[in-house]
């Protein structure tokens, strides 16, 4: 990296263009933010988890989810649109609050997009390749294929699988942005056709020929033809009155995916038209979204039954061998094999495949900006800014990033210390730090709001400012909902410090974590200063394109 400056005085960073280019379009942005979501993994975690804490209505807590984050949707819609540069909430924070806030918050999704960077591609395993493995062996009787499917569901088989998906990903990344838009676009068609086959085989089949048909093929799997009836019984599950705390708690697992609809403000310096599209694209995510998670846990509900989705949740994967299955069936499998067709059965199979680790992609490629904007501001070493002047992809970025999701990938699948949930805390503190900015946007940057498109005002108080409150107090209710999950594995307890590192541990490391940026500011700022140049003096005005 190299400043520029009169050596008498304190010298500004010098920026470049960074060499990315907005590739990115309406349908792109749209896809892109709905396979953040990944609403077939979604549904799936919601009918894997949520029925085993008893009195939990799916729809409702699908609603009630969606409207705490909608405002925060919203926010990152309009400093999007305000800001249309790549690094997501680095810019926002960093010109409003300040750079060191700005590191702060900013380098906390990217650690924990890091470290995140091992479940989804572990889900492509357990929740994508698995479950068409087992349909395949359910309607053929091929027991090559069903062991396959064992294996590609142990934790070698989750880590060779999820390696070989990072370093594919990561290869079509270098290639561009434009050539990831494509098989992005491709492969989001066969999970929507998977999903609307679940709906019609759901809605056009009756509840009693579906089950029967699924018996029939589970019971190949389990070898006993009582398959259903042994779910119930070794489960215990009975359903349960309405519960509403369990109703409200459980959101944390629909949060997961549904809290993270504004992937695209992380490229926000490669989408086109990023500020009239953005403000709209994002919180259309969460709509669309809802409304297709609605339509499949209604009619999967109703032809599935209530008590047999219970009773599989309950038992979960840890309970499948009671009765002779190597994992809990999901859902999607559980339609494929009651639609008594095997082509429409490997419909549905393979396409749900691209929903098992959907929301990989944006991890890797929102990481590797922000890397990239830190080394423009001068916070960190000018290779990560590096950009193929052929592909215009930030290369070093992209493979430091998908090296550290293999690692992560390993730390998920071979070792007890990462829950699925315990980082979403931790995303839930920059997601305040954002709805902070956006609120004081308006009265620190008066300008820059004036002449944004969202420069809306209602009795004469910012929209903004409104939605950024809402959106604060939102991002309060569901840490409070991932502090009170028994199933989190975080908490404030200090007791738990005894049983490991889940529990008190994990709240302490998100903590640590979040503030670890306001560490690497500091450093990089005394570096600097030690060569003469002030980085302070760059966070005035907004990042080149």
């Amino acid at each position: 990296m190299s400043g520029s400056g009169q050596s008498s005085g304190p010298r500004v960073f010098t920026r470049a263009a960074t060499g990315l280019v907005r590739e990115a379009g309406l349908l792109d942005a749209l896809v892109y933010n709905v396979n953040f979501i990944s609403i077939g993994l979604m549904v799936a975690l919601m009918f894997l988890y949520m029925p085993s804490y008893g009195g939990v209505s799916l729809p409702l807590s699908l609603v009630l989810c969606a409207l705490l984050a909608l405002p925060t949707a919203a926010t990152y819609g309009m400093l999007a649109a305000i800001m249309p540069r790549s690094g997501g909430d680095y810019v926002y924070v960093s010109r409003v609050l300040g750079p060191a806030w700005g590191m702060m918050s900013n380098w906390n999704t990217t650690v924990w997009w890091v470290l995140y960077g091992g479940v989804p591609s572990a889900f492509l395993a357990s929740f994508g390749i698995a479950p068409l493995m087992r349909i395949i062996a359910a309607f053929t009787g091929n027991v090559a294929v069903l062991r396959f499917a064992d294996w590609a569901a142990s934790p070698t088989g989750m880590f060779v699988i999820g390696a070989l998906l990072i370093l594919i990903l990561t290869g079509i990344f270098i290639l561009g942005l434009g050539v990831y838009f494509r098989v992005q676009n491709v492969l989001f068609a066969f999970a929507m056709l998977a999903t609307v086959l679940v709906v019609l085989v759901t809605l056009l089949r009756s509840p009693g020929v579906l089950q029967s048909s699924l018996a029939q093929h589970l019971a190949a799997l389990a070898g006993r033809p009582d398959i259903l009836e042994a779910l119930l019984r070794e489960s215990g599950y009975e359903v349960q009155s309405f519960n509403l705390r369990n109703t409200v708690i459980t959101m944390t697992w629909i949060y997961l995916t549904m809290g993270f609809s504004f992937s695209s403000a992380y490229i926000g310096g490669e989408v086109k038209q990023a500020s009239k599209i953005q403000v709209w694209v994002i919180p259309g995510t969460v709509i669309y979204a809802l409304v297709w998670g609605l339509l499949l846990v209604w009619s999967v509900t109703r032809a599935v039954g209530e008590e047999l989705i219970g009773a599989i949740s309950t038992l979960g994967d840890a309970g499948a061998p009671n009765v002779g299955l190597a994992a809990a069936p999901r859902f999607h499998e559980l339609v494929a094999l009651g639609s008594g067709n095997l082509l429409l059965a490997f419909l549905i199979g393979f396409g749900f495949i691209f929903w098992s680790y959907a929301w990989l992609p944006g991890q890797i490629l929102n990481a590797s900006r922000n890397l990239v904007a830190y080394a423009i501001d001068g916070l960190m070493p000018s290779a990560l800014a590096w950009v193929s002047p052929r592909f215009h992809t930030p290369v070093v970025s992209l493979v430091l990033m998908g090296g550290l999701s293999i690692v992560s990938l390993a730390i998920y699948v071979f070792t007890p210390y990462f829950a699925t949930l315990v980082g979403i805390f931790g995303f839930l503190l920059t997601f305040i730090m954002v709805s902070l900015s956006a609120v004081l946007l308006p009265y620190r940057r008066p300008d820059l709001f004036a002449g944004s498109p969202v420069a809306w005002r209602i009795g004469g108080v910012p929209v903004l400012s409104i939605v950024g409150a809402i959106s604060i107090v939102a991002c309060l209710v569901m840490q409070w909902a991932y502090l009170n999950d028994p199933y989190s594995g975080i908490s404030l307890d200090p007791s738990t410090l005894r049983e490991g590192i889940l529990g008190f541990g994990m709240f302490l490391l998100n903590v640590a974590i979040f503030l670890s940026g306001l560490v690497i500011y500091g450093i990089a700022r005394w570096w600097r200063n030690r060569q003469g140049i002030d980085i302070s003096l760059a966070y005035r005005e907004i990042p080149v394109e």
